[in-house]
């Protein structure tokens, strides 16, 4: 389950426990002026000493661990923005429902990803094989570009329709996979 209300810290008898912005930026490797920003949005918002400096606990860390991996997911900070409400909510239908659709829709997305990097790596371990001359340039560039183009047009079309789901546009089906043992030796 997603949804679930994060505990609020004590106050620890007004001792005040955590990580400056200056030490979270060491640690995660994200700039101080990122973190202001994600504070400012409302993304990851580390309480506030009464000098007003921003100090983290474990629980912004873990965020902030989380909104790097989303963000390396193609996750938009709106799409991070929004998980991170969701997980501070009380658990619901409608919150599980709505992490859901995000997951789903990202899975979608990432899976469609992976399948043109691997027609990408397939393309470029050929361009590999023209440049130690295993195989003649000449005699495959035809099929070379014919490749090149699908990736391209596959790309084009993820872009042109982004967050949409294939099954809701009529992509389902994927351009042929590329085969090796098609590619002329020389």
């Amino acid at each position: 389950m997603l949804c679930s209300v994060r505990e609020s810290d004590d106050d620890n008898g007004g001792l005040q426990m955590g990580l400056t912005i200056q030490q979270v930026a060491e640690i995660t490797g994200i700039s101080t002026d990122a973190l202001r920003y994600y504070d400012k949005e409302g993304i990851v918002s580390p309480k506030r000493l009464i000098n007003g400096y921003r100090l983290y606990d474990e629980a912004d860390i873990t965020s902030l661990k989380n909104l790097i991996v989303m963000k390396y997911a193609r996750f938009t900070l709106a799409e991070i923005k929004q998980m991170e409400e969701l997980v501070s909510q009380a658990p619901s239908a409608d919150c599980n429902e709505i992490s859901r659709g995000i997951l789903t829709s990202k899975t979608v997305e990432l899976r469609q990803a992976i399948s043109n990097y691997q027609k990408i790596v397939a393309w470029i371990e050929d361009v590999l094989l023209i440049s130690d001359g295993t195989i003649s340039y000449q005699d495959n560039k035809e099929q070379l570009d014919v490749f090149l183009d699908e990736i391209y047009e596959e790309i084009q079309r993820e872009r042109s329709l982004p967050g949409v789901p294939p099954s809701l546009t009529g992509r389902q089906d994927q351009p042929q996979r590329h085969n090796h043992s098609e590619t002329k030796e020389t």
